[in-house]
């Protein structure tokens, strides 16, 4: 009988993982522990609404209350400094242990840091949690110069939202385009368009090799040599998964925590789930996501995991932002061979790309397409073949195209 879980890790893993456990009817003790003091919030929104000022603070996953509804004790403001995977003792930094029948690890992931010389100056900052956000917030001005670097969707978002506040951005991206790896070459080149559009300057093929300052950051050294003078600069070069915990407990890490297709470690009552978890994909070997939907989606099947319900669930990457104005989603990995199909043009309306491998949707991209995007999203879940030349023709829905998929019928 299971009577006691305690879930480490008060993200959108951890909280989404709490009610579906009692969605799922769990009623025994249920613990939350999270090492920042606050109630759990959205992170999604701290690179553009709160550090764009649009909201004062970042919204809260839920109110106070509802974790009262829900019977969650909350264990905010403390970091398990063990686990004993053999007794499923969760040791705190307060000397204060729990013993429980589960454990979720949803420990999420830090920002990555290079080690060059002046990272530790001020005015020099990543992104990641809600103090980041209101520092960065009171420390901007219209006017500044601020160096991203890193053209990701962090980096790419943050560039946005600090434009519009009035500051000089330069974006330094060390390969040879911005967001290749959420949105492939392609879309990354249209946004790069648009953030220039918007009067950010792009340095592509270009890291950060220094950060120079004395007493605060007057400049960084680009790794081709070249001098940019700045006021601040925020590092956006990915995300580390935090496995510090699962590998003290002897787990296995690769790029997060290893675990099964619905969440397990290879320690009996031990699980993963979101930023920290190396999750296997559909399309075969594993990773860290880093995407709220995708934790979302792997917190339901752990809980259902931890109750004795396992049922697999490979994930697809599925994701969305907001770059230069343009609501962006996308759903699998749209880098990669195949052949790409774009359906209207991203430069006059909505329109949506897809790649196709071996004649079935693998992948898709949509700028300012959300309803057919969800359309989409079923064509590539499918996987479903679909001929080239219907898939670009806008004039088809893609309702039909599904229904014709599901059905093995041809659309002419």
């Amino acid at each position: 009988m299971i009577s006691d879980i305690a879930i480490i890790g008060s993200g959108v893993a951890g909280v989404s993982a709490a009610q579906s456990l009692r969605t799922e009817g769990y009623d025994g003790r249920l613990f939350l522990i999270g090492e920042e003091p606050g109630l759990p919030y959205d992170r999604t929104a701290l690179s553009k609404a709160v550090l764009g000022g649009d909201l004062t603070n970042s919204p809260l996953l839920f109110p106070a209350d509802w974790y009262d509804e829900l019977q969650i004790d909350l264990v905010l403001g403390k970091t398990v400094r063990k686990l004993d995977v053999s007794s499923r003792a969760v040791l705190l930094d307060s000397a204060a242990s729990l013993t429980v029948d589960r454990v979720l690890l949803a420990t999420g992931a830090a920002a990555c840091v290079p080690r060059i010389s002046g990272v530790d100056l001020p005015g020099v900052a990543t992104l990641r949690t809600a103090d980041d956000t209101y520092w960065l917030r009171q420390s901007w001005r219209p006017g500044q110069r601020l160096i991203v670097v890193g053209g990701g969707l962090i980096g790419c978002e943050v560039a946005t939202t600090a434009r519009n506040l009035g500051l000089e951005v330069t974006i330094l991206e060390v390969s040879g385009e911005l967001l290749q790896r959420v949105l492939g070459r392609r879309i990354g080149g249209w946004c790069r368009a648009r953030l220039e559009e918007l009067g950010i300057a792009i340095q592509l093929n270009t890291g950060a090799a220094e950060f120079i300052g004395t007493d605060r950051l007057t400049a960084v050294t680009g790794t081709d040599g070249r001098h940019f003078v700045a006021d601040n600069a925020i590092v956006c070069i990915g995300a580390q998964p935090n496995t510090a915990i699962a590998e003290q407990a002897g787990l296995a890490c690769s790029r997060g925590i290893v675990v099964d297709d619905s969440g397990g470690t290879a320690a009996e009552g031990i699980f993963s789930a979101g930023d920290a978890a190396a999750w296997p994909l559909r399309v075969g070997g594993r990773r860290s996501l880093e995407t709220y939907i995708n934790s979302q989606k792997e917190a339901s099947a752990v809980a259902a995991a931890m109750l004795g319900r396992a049922v697999p669930a490979p994930q697809l990457p599925l994701s969305w932002t907001e770059i230069a104005g343009h609501y962006i989603q996308m759903i699998g990995d749209i880098e990669g061979c195949g052949e790409f199909v774009m359906r209207g043009d991203p430069d006059v309306g909505p329109a949506l790309l897809f790649r196709l491998t071996d004649g079935r949707v693998t992948a898709a991209v949509s700028i300012d397409a959300p309803r057919d995007f969800a359309m989409a999203t079923r064509l590539v879940e499918k996987s479903a073949a679909v001929r080239p030349e219907v898939l670009g023709d806008s004039s088809i829905e893609l309702r039909e195209l599904f229904r014709a998929a599901r059905a093995k019928t041809t659309v002419t």
